[in-house]
C-alpha cells in the first residue's frame, strides 16, 4: 500500500474527522478535494460572526464607557480642528488677488457635492488636506514664534550693549537654537508633517537616519509631495471658480450698473436705478438656484436654465425661502465689515469671518437643491404663491438695503458688485 492509499479509499464520513484533526493527505483525487473544500467551508461558516460595536453601558463596564467617552471627545476635537483648518485655508486663498478664484472654486466644489448627493457631510472635500496643512502651520508656529522672540531679544541686546558678555552669549544661544529648530522642523516635515511629529524630536531623528540609508527615500518623499499637490486639484478648482464668477457677472453686471447709476433723487437717474433694482430683484431670486445647478453639473450652460430653476423652486418653495433668508441675511451682516479697509497683511483675518459665514449658507442652498431635484411632485398652488410672495419680500428687502451699502462701504459703488453669497467671500 502506497502512502495515502487509505485516505483515497475512505468514505466521506471517514474523511471529515481526519480533516478536522489536522491530518493532511499525501495524495487526493479530484472528488476528495471537493469534499475537503466543502468541509473547510462548513467549518468557516460555523464560526461565530463578529458582533457590531455598540454604545457601552456605564453600569456594566465603566472602564469601557470611559474609554468610549474619551474616543468621542478625541473625534470631536479632531473634527473641529479639521473644520478650522479648512476655513483658514480658504480664508488665506480668498485674501490673495487672482488666487482668490481658487477659494470660490473650492466652495463651488463643496456645494456641487452636496447638490448631487443631498448629504451635508459631502460638503468638505478638502477636509483631509486642510487638516494636514493646519497641523503643519501649528507645528511651525509653536517653534518659530519663540525663536522670533529670542531673536528680537538678541537684537535689542546688541543695540543696548553690543560688547557685553551677556550679549555675546545670547547671540550664540540664538544661533544654536535657530540651527536646532531648523533641523527639527526639517525632520518633522520629512517624516510627514503630522502635528504629533513636531513633539517627538528623538523619534524623528531615528526615523530620518533609518530612511536616509535607503536610496529610495527621496523618490518616495517627492512622490508623496506630488500626490498631495495633485489632490488639491488647483487647475480644476480655478476653472470652476472662474466660470462660476463669470456666470454670476453675466446676470448681475447690467442690473447692478443700472442700480448704481443714481447719485441724486432727481431726474432720469432715479428711474434708471429703480429699473435696475427690479431687474436685480428678479436675478437674485433665481441666481442661487442657477449657481447650485452649475456647481452640481459643472457646465456653464446651467446658468441659462431658467425654466429648470423655476421648476425646482416650485417643488420646495418653503425651503428655498429659508435658504434665501439665511444667505442674504448673513450677506447684509458681512457688509458691515466693508466700512473700513483693513491693512493688506491683516486682510485674511477678516476673510475668515466671510468664509465661515458663507460656507454653511452655500451648503444649505445645495442641500435644498438636492431635495428639490429628487422631488417630483409640487405642493398646492396656494402654498407656492404664499412662499413666492415671501421670497420676493426677502429679496426686495435685501436689494433695498444693498443700495445704502455703497454709502458706508470703503469701495463706494463697487461694493454692490461683490455679492458675498454668490461671488468670492472676501471683504475687499
Amino acid at each position: 500500500m502506497y502512502p495515502g492509499q487509505s485516505i483515497i479509499d475512505d468514505s466521506e464520513e471517514n474523511l471529515q474527522p481526519r480533516i478536522a484533526s489536522g491530518v493532511e493527505p499525501d495524495i487526493l483525487s479530484q472528488a476528495d478535494i471537493s469534499v475537503v473544500q466543502e468541509c473547510e467551508s462548513s467549518i468557516v461558516l460555523d464560526e461565530p460572526q463578529p458582533v457590531s460595536m455598540r454604545i457601552p453601558r456605564p453600569w456594566r463596564n465603566p472602564i469601557r464607557f470611559v474609554g468610549w467617552i474619551f474616543r468621542c471627545i478625541g473625534w470631536v476635537i479632531q473634527g473641529l480642528f479639521g473644520l478650522a483648518s479648512l476655513v483658514f485655508f480658504l480664508a488665506v486663498l480668498a485674501a490673495i488677488p487672482v488666487i482668490n478664484i481658487l477659494a470660490l472654486g473650492y466652495l463651488l466644489d463643496a456645494q456641487g457635492r452636496v447638490a448631487r448627493t443631498g448629504k451635508l457631510r459631502q460638503g468638505f472635500p478638502m477636509f483631509t488636506q486642510a487638516q494636514r496643512l493646519g497641523g503643519i502651520a501649528i507645528g511651525l508656529l509653536i517653534f518659530l514664534v519663540p525663536l522670533k522672540l529670542l531673536g528680537s531679544f538678541s537684537s535689542d541686546a546688541k543695540i543696548i550693549d553690543p560688547h557685553s558678555t551677556n550679549t555675546q552669549v545670547l547671540g550664540v544661544v540664538t544661533l544654536i537654537a535657530a540651527g536646532l529648530v531648523f533641523v527639527h522642523l526639517l525632520f518633522s516635515l520629512g517624516r510627514g508633517g503630522g502635528l504629533s511629529c513636531f513633539f517627538r524630536p528623538i523619534k524623528n531623528v531615528r526615523w530620518m537616519l533609518k530612511h536616509l540609508r535607503s536610496k529610495s527615500y527621496l523618490e518616495q518623499a517627492s512622490e508623496s509631495v506630488r500626490e498631495y499637490v495633485q489632490s488639491l486639484q488647483f487647475i480644476k478648482h480655478f476653472k470652476l471658480g472662474l466660470f462660476g464668477a463669470a456666470g454670476v457677472l453675466m446676470w448681475t453686471l447690467i442690473p447692478t450698473l443700472l442700480y448704481s447709476f443714481a447719485d441724486s433723487t432727481q431726474g432720469i437717474q432715479i428711474l434708471v436705478t429703480v429699473i435696475g433694482g427690479f431687474l436685480l430683484l428678479f436675478v437674485l431670486s433665481l441666481l442661487p438656484i442657477l449657481q447650485a445647478g452649475y456647481a452640481s453639473e459643472g457646465q456653464f450652460s446651467a446658468y441659462r436654465e431658467l425654466r429648470q430653476a423655476r421648476v425646482l423652486y416650485r417643488r420646495t418653495p418653503m425651503l428655498w425661502t429659508f435658504a434665501f433668508l439665511v444667505g442674504y441675511g448673513l450677506s447684509l451682516v458681512l457688509y458691515l465689515f466693508k466700512v473700513v479697509a483693513p491693512p493688506q497683511d491683516a486682510l485674511w483675518m477678516m476673510t475668515i469671518v466671510f468664509v465661515a459665514t458663507m460656507y454653511p449658507a452655500r451648503l444649505m442652498i445645495a442641500w435644498v437643491y438636492a431635495r428639490a431635484n429628487k422631488k417630483e411632485s409640487q405642493p398646492h398652488y396656494l402654498w407656492r404663491w404664499f412662499w413666492s410672495l415671501v421670497t420676493v419680500l426677502v429679496c426686495a428687502s435685501y436689494v433695498f438695503i444693498l443700495f445704502f451699502t455703497r454709502d458706508i462701504g470703503a469701495n463706494g459703488k463697487w461694493v454692490l458688485f461683490e455679492q458675498p453669497l454668490l461671488m468670492i467671500p472676501s471683504p475687499f
